[in-house]
Parts: structure tokens; C-alpha cells; sequence
């Protein structure tokens, strides 16, 4: 190990990406202090010993505790009061143990579970549910019955050759005893006497071979071969939870969800359903004891028990926890751990290899021979490993070796073999799924079919997969978990590694400006930050309503069901009327779900509450939880930790400057034509040289000016109240336009339907914006008379388009005539949704909503009939009963708002401008193209030019879904400031020895990621498609390629 690699915290044994023989073994990550290490004995104390024969490993930080002898006494008894409760309620091996109990009760015999035994049954329950059979914890009769099979094989292969063994078994015993007595015929025609006939022995022979496949039904090396015995049929229905076993919540067989009337108490008890059945829940109880010891210590620890982990916190010296993930031994190896286990004195047919497996690798590494890993996990706060294989136990039969893992949808074992699945190793947040998954992973035998399970864990599910690796030795084949759009961190490294530093001028302070500069420093891209305020944040900071993101581990936790196709289609249909660009939205929905993961684990943003917006099919926009009672403003939230981040962490790669305002581009055009940007100019006079800008300048809602870019693209809205800040003057279009950047959309400007209207000021052309919670919470919206007229959870557009069509305008007492406006009421359980404290700084500290005691009083603050405004909340009231409104269509009622309410509020509300769709034309990857004639395509990019946020266009259409603003930043952001980082290349060749690629490594070649695949039939003819991929940003000076047109 080179001295200065991080070593293992530890192994998870018992699991690659997609691989062939020109796999790349990963290597340990290396110390950030050049082999200076810490002395982890200082940092933490660890604690070692062996429970229920398996050893455990358990690593505290010292700090955690008073003293280093407190901390061993500690975590002992912590340690060993679990363990205890494990061997007493969950062993198998333990003749006492409550299971156990459980398992010799008879039919329809009910026990009241511990709280142990209730989370173990449940999880498992549930997880039989979600792989549909695939882990069953009731498949002991199955597992016994292979056993007996293989026992009484090798006794009657002993018999035959004059030795008396004698084995006895209640599965199977007919076929076993018939099988003995045809045994001594000859085993071929030339073992056969000359005087006996040759036609009676080939009829026996087959009558026997035929007998013998019936009996050995279920043993097979093929996993598409599903034939069983009848013997495994019958044994079928005693060996799956659904007929073995039931739960009983109250009184009521699998209806753990009812609640009692006393304290919301809920009872459980476990049924059984079958003489025969027996649960083995060994393998998840091992989880649990690991996720409890876990849970019970402080942070940061490692618990570590039979190879199965869990974490919590960072280490101590402040990296990620390592786990490696050694390779499964071959079937050669195998065969030489099998005779040495014999030679050892185990007797078959079931012989248990894990502790053989150790001594080798120990052995092996005594000669100094390096350990073969196939992966390096680094674990996060609060995930956990564990892993299933074919390795550790084997039953041997007729000579061959099969898994001890019995497939409970099929009742087969699987012979160990090189394409069947030999290891899997699952990551979530839970010992007790990890394990069950990784075991069900293995029972599939088919890695397709177990890849296929588990990629339905990674969302939807309240524990999601977070990482899995599922190794077959033929290859060796190797899958692990691949998000669509997000990139290995190895493949990443290999290639961020071949090109030089740039530096990055990054034009605005806004998240996207952020996104982009931090993605670029981490890229090695010296960034130069330049924003005009006094400050950083732009209208980012003033954001309210939330960040969406789809398949979250948000999501997951909260058993949120969503897709892809649920969000492009939101997406696009909000968009409806301007142009929303395919490539665009689904860059934006597939990488949805890592910008959210990393606000939330690089960044430390706690984004766990979820709403859903007007616009939406599924609850999908993501917040920070209230702070003491007060909520968190979302976008000032990630806007100043961000700026922290930059502060803290990037001293002398980020460098911003405030006050900078950027009057023009510096560029240059070669002889073809082609543009290529090389700096800009700072307040009309300093110049600063880069090797790529990218403008994230935010958009044009405030510009009211008469020669300004509302004047000439909507000027229809000049006058329009506006709840953008005075900044947003549009200077990146105009920028970008200047050097002959296309625009696109740039008429489709979004008001927001709730700008609250200042009775106090109502000609302040700028508005405090009303959060999409306000009727996300149950806001209800009436005109002037006290009248309904839009579904207020409908898209923005819709809501803006229903107020200036049924409402009237803002009049004042002194002449004042304003745009349209409506009201908008809050019930008590409304204000109580959108939280009191939000509501008390909008109401008492800015005077924009009024208290009504009653509905009389909402009646008269209106100016309507009373008799008016009742029959609209009668109304409103029947529709929230019958769960749809005739007159709206509206089908979801977040709270209650009836006649005879009390204690209400009311604001007033007019559309603003809020957001401007329009902007720089932009490829997928933030490269700002410009408009040309080309056989090929009719656009080019212009050169170390590159965009995101809202001064681009094309990504929202006609009218931008609520959410989407802060992730457009974060998902562009972060793609522009690595390409600008990426575009000078180390090497005159971007493919050294490409041609020599047959006999050299892999390793010659760049990963890429597959960007998308676009259906071409009209533009080259039928059945073509144009492959796109996100390639290196030194092809930007590539005269050959093009990374938005066709590569081949």
C-alpha cells in the first residue's frame, strides 16, 4: 500500500460497475496530508470481540467520550445489551430465543412480539412485498429439504462403494429409498455381462436417469431451468411468508397500519399459519443489531458486525469512512478451500468456507501480495453495507457445489458456476435492508434480474438503494448502480486529470454564478467571480417556494412515488407556447436528483421537507424545516451557505469581487468565422484575460428602461409590478448578444398570480412576492364580488390569466387606478399550513394581510354581499367534500375553508413579473450558441462561452413550473463551470495510442458521459439517431467535432 492511501476502516465481504476483462481495479483514496496522518489511535477508540461465533469491530470517536477508558466501558455495555437482546430474541442457534418460539408454536397459535421481533418481522414483511419473493425469511423447510437431498446422495455413492453410511431425513424419504435401490445398476453399457440383455439394461437406464432428474429437480446449474420436484412443490407452500406466516395488528391478521383508540398504541402478534413453517431471520437480525448499536452510540462511529457496517458522522479526521470490497474467490479457489475444510474435519454435504476465506487473504497478504479490491465505498453519514455470496457456505452434491441461498420464488438452488451471480453487496441507510436486499440480490442468481429488482429501490422506497455492486467471476461481469447523467467519481477523476488549469471568469453572484465557480475550482479551474451588487445572492436569495428534484432520497423517506416522465411531462406542459427544448428538460429532470444530493451532503443543506406546488403531479419541491418555529427561506438559505462554502473552503481558488460591474466581451474570430471568447471588460475600462466566461447574470424582470430588453420584446408589460430586484437589467443577454449569441423565448415573460398588493403603498412598482405556499396551504382566491374563478393550485399561468380575466382593478380613495387584483383567505388551518411565524412577519411586520374575525368581516373588507361570498364557500365546501370542483376542476383541498370559519386573513393579490423565460440560446452542457448555415446543423457554439440560470433560454418554455428556477442554477451552473474548467487540454492528442487500442489498457481512452439519443429520421433518414455525449471542454478547439451536432 503506497504510504500515503487511506487504509480500509474496514471490509464488507460476502461484491463492480459494468466491467469486462479490461476491468480497472479501484484504488484506495489517498490521504489530503501527503501520508501525514493523524494517529487514528488518538482519534478513535475501537472495540473488538466475537458474538454469536461472528467477530464485531466497533470505533468511536475518543472525543464523544470523558475519558479513553470511559469510552471502551461504554461502548461494551452498549454493545453487549444489544447483542444480548439479539441472541435472545432473534438466534436461531439459540434453542431459547423468541424466534424460536415462534417457530415451534402450531398452527394458528398466536405470540405477542418484542420490539425486536416486531421491527425484524415487519422490515421483513415488507421487503418480501418489494421483491415480490425474492428474500423470504421462511425459506428454512426449503433449505432443509437440499440439505437432506444432498446427504442422502453421498450416502448412497458411499453405499455403492461398500461403505455403510447411514443418513436419515422426513423430506423426501420415498424417492431417497427408491433412488438407493436402483443404485447398483451399471453405470455404463460396458460395465454390462456379456449374458445379460443389452435392450433390459438401456430401459432400466432410462427409467432410472429419468427417476434421478425428478429427485434432483432444483438442483441446476441453468437459472432459466425453473423444474422442481414435487416434493419442492408442496414444500413451496410452507416456505414463503405468505402462507407460513401472518401478522397481527389488534386482533386483525396483516393490518399493522389500524391504530387503537388508547394512546394511538398499536399491538402486534405473529400468527402461524403452518405446522411445518420456521423462520430464519439470522441474516437481518444481524442488521438490526448493527443499526441499533449504531443508532445508541455517538457520531461519529463505525459499527461493524459479520461483515455487515454501518456509520455514522465523518471519521475523525474529518474524510469519509473507506469500506473495500475484496474479490470472491474463483471456483478453482474454492475447490482448494472445500478440500481443505474436509481435511479439517467438516462433515458435508454443508461446508461453511468463510473462515478459510480469511485465512487466505491473510496468507496472502503476509507475502506481501497486495489484496484485489473491487470497489472502494466511501460511506455517508448514516449508510450501511452488507453483502451476500455464494462463497461462505456451499452444499456439495454428486461433486458439485451449489449456493446456500435458496430462490424463494422458484424453491431452487443455483450450482456455483461462473455466469451465475456470486456476490452483491447493497448500500442504504439500514443494516437490516442492505442485508435482506443484498440476499434477495443473490437469490436471483441472473445479475439482469437482480440489477432489475434493486433498481426499483433507488426510488420510492422509504429506505432507497444508494450503491450496489453485483459480480459474476465469468469476465468478470460486474454492474453497480448507474444513475442516468451522473458520473462515477473514478471516471471523473481519470477525467478532470487530462487537461490543464483554466481560469473561469464567472459573470454574477446568484446560485447559478455559485454552482458554476465552486464546480469549476473542484475541476482545478482558477475562478474569478465578478458581481455588480454589493453583495452575492441576486434574486436566488429571494426565492421562497423551493427546489425540485425527482427519485430523492427526500422522496424516498416520505414514500413519494414519482418518474422522469411525470416531471418532463409537468415540464412540458407548463412550457406549453414557447420553446422547451427536449435536450434541455431532460438534462434538467436526470440530474434533478444529484443536485438536490449534493445541496444536501456536499453543502450540508437540510432539504427534507417536500410540498407540492400548482403545476406539479407529485409532491416534488424540496425546503429546509422551520428553524424554532420559523421558517427558512430557502434560496437565501442556499445562497448564503454557498457563499460560506466558497469562503471557508475555496480561499484562493474563488476569488469574488462586488462592485464589478461587465460592459463587454473580449473575443476574436478566425478566418472561418469561428467566435472565441478570451476575457472580459470590467466598469467600461479594466480588462481581465480568461480562458472561459460563463454568464450566469440572472434575467430581465426589472428592466423597465426604454430602450431596454422588456421594451423591445414585451412592452406590453412596461409599468407591470415586478418582484425581482433592480438588478435584473438583462445584462448577460445583452452581453451575449453582442458577440452573436442567438436568443430565444424572448417575449415569454412569467407574472406570478400573488404579488401582494400594499394597501399602504399600491403604486410601488416593486412587490413582496406571496410564496406559491400561500395557496399551496389553502389560500382561496374571490374577486371583488366575492366569487371564485380558478383552480389555485393550477399552473401560474393559468391563475395570472383567471385574475386579469375575472378580476377587477386596483382602485384607492385617492384616484390610484392599479392593475387587476383578487383576495385571497386564509382559514385558521391554512395559516397554520404555511406556518404562523412566515405569516406573522408578511402581516404584523409589513402590513400585507388583514385579520377578519368572521366571514361578515371578509364580506365587508371586500366590499361584496355577504349572501355572495357564503354560497362561494358553500360551494367550495361541497367540492373539498366530494373531492372535485365542477367549477374549477380543482381535485386537491389542502385545508378547510367553510362559512362558518373563524379567525381568518386576507391579502391582497395582483400578477408581477416574476421570471423571464427567455434568454441565450444553450446546448445541454451551457454552451451558448449562435445562429449559422451548416449542411450539419444550423448551430455552432461560440468558444469559451457559456451560460446558466435565468439569462438562458429554452429550458422553461412558455411559462417556467414552479421549483424549477433554483434547480435550472444548480443543474447548469454546475455543467457550465466544469466544461469552462475543462477547455485547455494537457495533451496534443485527446486519444494517445487510441490506435493501439486492442493490445493496450483501457485506460488510453477518456470516459464520457452519454448525454442523450436523438431520433434523426427527418434530418438524415430513416433510423438514425445522433449520439450525444458530455465530452471534454478542450473540444470546444476541436476543429472535428462538435459536442451538439452528430458524433460517431
Amino acid at each position: 500500500m503506497p504510504p500515503n492511501a487511506i487504509a480500509p476502516d474496514g471490509e464488507t465481504r460476502t461484491s463492480r460497475v459494468v466491467g469486462s476483462i479490461d476491468f480497472i481495479r479501484p484504488k484506495l483514496p489517498y490521504s489530503s496530508t501527503n501520508g501525514e496522518d493523524m494517529d487514528e489511535s488518538k482519534l478513535l477508540t475501537t472495540v473488538t470481540g466475537v458474538r454469536c461465533s461472528m467477530p464485531y469491530t466497533i470505533k468511536c470517536s475518543t472525543a464523544s467520550f470523558t475519558s479513553p477508558d470511559y469510552a471502551n466501558v461504554r461502548i461494551e455495555q452498549i454493545a453487549s445489551t444489544i447483542f444480548d437482546e439479539t441472541e435472545s430474541k432473534l438466534s436461531n442457534f439459540n434453542p431459547q430465543s423468541e424466534v424460536n418460539v415462534v417457530n415451534a408454536m402450531g398452527i394458528d397459535d398466536v405470540h405477542t412480539m418484542s420490539e425486536a421481533l416486531k421491527d425484524v418481522v415487519l422490515c421483513s414483511k415488507e421487503l418480501v412485498k418489494f421483491t415480490r419473493g425474492a428474500f423470504d425469511p421462511c425459506v428454512a423447510p426449503l433449505l432443509k429439504h437440499y440439505e437432506t437431498m444432498a446427504e442422502r446422495s453421498s450416502s448412497d455413492l458411499v453405499a455403492r462403494h461398500g461403505t455403510t453410511t447411514h443418513s436419515t431425513s422426513h423430506n423426501g424419504h420415498h424417492a431417497s429409498a427408491h433412488l438407493s435401490s436402483i443404485t447398483e445398476l451399471p453405470e455404463s453399457m460396458d460395465e454390462v455381462p456379456g449374458e445379460v440383455d443389452i435392450e433390459t439394461i438401456r430401459r432400466q437406464r432410462h427409467v432410472v436417469d429419468f427417476w434421478r432428474s425428478l429427485v434432483s429437480a432444483g438442483f441446476a446449474g441453468d437459472p432459466s431451468d425453473a423444474r422442481v420436484s414435487r416434493t419442492v412443490k408442496r414444500l413451496l407452500e410452507v416456505s414463503q411468508w405468505h402462507s407460513a406466516f401472518s401478522v397481527v395488528a389488534n386482533g386483525s391478521d396483516d393490518n399493522e397500519d389500524r391504530e387503537t383508540n388508547n394512546g394511538g398504541m398499536v399491538t402486534y402478534a405473529i400468527r402461524k399459519k403452518h405446522n411445518d413453517a420456521h423462520m430464519d431471520l439470522s441474516g437481518i437480525a444481524k442488521g438490526w443489531a448493527v443499526d441499533k448499536i449504531a443508532e445508541a452510540l455517538p457520531s461519529p462511529c463505525w459499527v461493524e458486525w459479520g461483515g455487515d457496517i454501518k456509520v455514522r458522522g465523518k471519521h475523525p479526521s474529518g474524510r469519509s469512512w473507506v469500506v473495500a470490497v475484496p474479490e470472491p474467490p474463483k471456483l478453482s479457489e474454492m475447490r482448494v478451500r472445500l478440500a481443505r475444510a474436509k481435511k479439517a474435519g467438516q462433515v458435508g454435504p454443508v461446508y461453511t468456507l468463510a473462515d478459510e476465506h480469511i485465512r487466505d487473504e491473510e496468507h496472502n497478504v503476509g507475502k506481501g501480495k497486495e489484496k484485489d479490491y473491487l470497489a472502494v465505498l466511501e460511506l455517508r453519514d448514516g449508510e450501511a453495507v452488507a453483502t451476500s455470496g455464494d462463497y461462505e457456505k456451499v452444499i456439495e452434491r454428486n461433486g458439485k457445489l451449489y449456493s446456500h441461498v435458496v430462490n424463494p420464488q422458484l424453491g431452487r438452488l443455483l450450482e456455483l458456476n461462473q455466469t451465475s451471480l456470486a456476490q452483491a453487496v447493497v448500500v442504504t441507510k439500514s443494516c437490516m435492508v442492505s442485508d435482506a436486499l443484498a440476499t434477495a440480490g443473490i437469490s436471483k442468481g441472473d445479475p439482469s434480474l437482480a440489477r432489475a429488482m434493486l433498481d426499483q429501490f433507488r426510488t420510492g422506497y422509504k429506505t432507497p438503494v444508494r450503491d450496489y455492486i453485483l459480480y459474476a467471476r465469468q469476465g468478470p461481469r460486474i454492474i453497480r448502480l448507474s444513475i442516468p447523467g451522473i458520473e462515477s467519481k473514478s471516471d471523473r477523476e481519470r477525467r478532470l486529470q487530462r487537461h490543464q488549469p483554466a481560469t473561469v471568469i464567472v459573470v454574477g453572484g446568484g446560485l447559478a454564478g455559485m454552482s458554476a465557480a465552486i464546480e469549476a475550482a473542484d475541476a482545478r479551474a482558477k475562478v474569478i467571480l465578478l458581481e455588480k451588487e454589493s453583495e452575492t445572492g441576486g434574486n436566488s436569495a429571494k426565492a421562497t417556494s423551493g427546489i425540485n428534484g425527482w427519485g430523492t432520497d427526500t422522496q424516498a423517506e416520505q414514500g413519494v412515488a414519482d418518474e422522469e416522465r411525470l416531471f418532463e411531462r409537468d415540464t412540458f406542459r407548463s412550457g406549453l407556447g414557447g420553446r422547451t427544448d427536449h435536450c434541455l428538460v431532460r438534462t434538467l429532470s436526470t440530474k434533478s436528483s444529484d443536485a438536490i444530493h449534493w445541496l444536501k451532503h456536499r453543502h450540508g443543506i437540510p432539504l427534507t421537507v417536500l410540498s407540492q406546488l400548482g403545476g406539479h403531479s407529485a409532491k416534488r419541491t424540496h425546503r429546509a424545516p422551520a428553524v424554532n418555529g420559523r421558517p427558512v427561506p430557502i434560496g437565501w438559505k442556499i445562497t448564503s451557505t454557498m457563499r460560506d462554502t466558497i469562503c471557508n473552503e475555496y480561499e484562493g481558488k474563488i476569488d469574488i469581487r462586488c462592485g464589478m460591474n461587465v460592459t463587454k466581451l473580449l473575443h476574436n474570430v478566425d478566418a472561418n468565422g469561428v467566435k472565441t471568447v478570451t476575457g472580459v471588460e470590467v466598469n467600461g475600462s479594466e480588462t481581465i484575460v480568461a480562458d472561459a466566461v460563463v454568464l450566469a447574470t440572472g434575467g430581465f424582470g426589472c428592466c423597465q428602461r426604454k430602450d431596454g430588453l422588456m421594451s423591445r420584446f414585451r412592452p406590453d408589460l412596461l409599468g407591470t409590478p415586478t418582484t425581482n430586484g433592480q438588478f435584473a437589467q438583462g445584462d448577460g443577454v445583452i452581453l451575449g448578444e453582442e458577440v452573436g449569441a442567438e436568443l430565444v423565448d424572448m417575449d415569454k415573460v412569467q407574472l406570478h398570480p400573488t404579488g401582494f398588493l400594499d394597501p399602504n403603498d399600491p403604486s410601488n412598482p416593486t412587490k413582496f412576492l406571496a410564496p406559491e405556499a400561500i395557496r399551496g396551504s389553502g389560500g382561496v382566491l374571490v374577486n371583488s364580488e366575492g366569487k371564485r374563478f380558478v383552480n389555485e393550485l393550477d399552473l401560474r399561468s393559468i391563475v395570472t390569466a383567471g385574475i386579469q380575466k375575472y378580476c377587477s382593478p386596483y382602485k384607492s380613495a385617492d384616484g390610484y387606478e392599479g392593475p387587476p387584483f383578487a383576495y385571497c383567505i386564509l382559514s385558521q388551518e391554512a395559516q397554520q399550513i404555511f406556518g404562523k411565524p412566515v405569516l406573522s412577519f408578511y402581516k404584523d411586520k409589513l402590513g400585507l394581510l388583514e385579520d377578519c374575525e368572521d366571514i361578515s368581516s371578509v364580506a365587508e373588507l371586500i366590499g361584496c354581499k355577504k349572501d355572495v361570498l357564503v354560497a362561494t364557500l358553500q360551494e367550495y365546501e361541497e367540492s373539498a367534500r366530494l373531492g372535485t370542483c365542477k367549477l374549477t376542476g380543482k381535485d386537491v383541498f389542502p385545508s378547510p375553508l367553510t362559512p362558518t370559519s373563524t379567525s381568518l386573513v386576507v391579502a391582497r393579490v395582483t400578477p408581477s413579473i416574476h421570471y423571464t423565460m427567455g434568454g441565450l440560446n444553450i446546448n445541454s452542457v451551457g454552451e451558448v450558441q449562435e445562429k449559422i448555415e451548416s449542411i450539419i446543423g444550423s448551430h455552432r457554439h461560440i468558444r469559451g462561452l457559456f451560460a446558466a440560470g435565468e439569462v438562458t433560454g429554452g429550458v422553461h418554455g412558455g411559462n417556467r413550473l414552479a421549483g424549477n428556477s433554483l434547480l435550472e442554477c444548480v443543474v447548469f451552473g454546475r455543467m457550465a463551470g466544469e466544461r469552462a474548467a475543462t477547455v485547455k487540454h494537457a495533451d496534443k492528442e485527446m486519444f494517445p495510442n487510441a490506435k493501439h487500442h486492442a493490445q493496450e489498457s483501457e485506460s488510453n481512452f477518456i470516459p464520457v458521459l452519454l448525454r442523450e439519443v436523438r431520433n434523426t429520421d427527418e434530418k438524415y433518414g430513416m433510423n438514425t439517431r445522433e449520439i450525444r455525449f458530455d465530452m471534454h471542454g478542450a473540444f470546444q478547439n476541436s476543429v472535428s467535432t462538435c459536442t451538439d451536432e452528430p458524433t460517431t
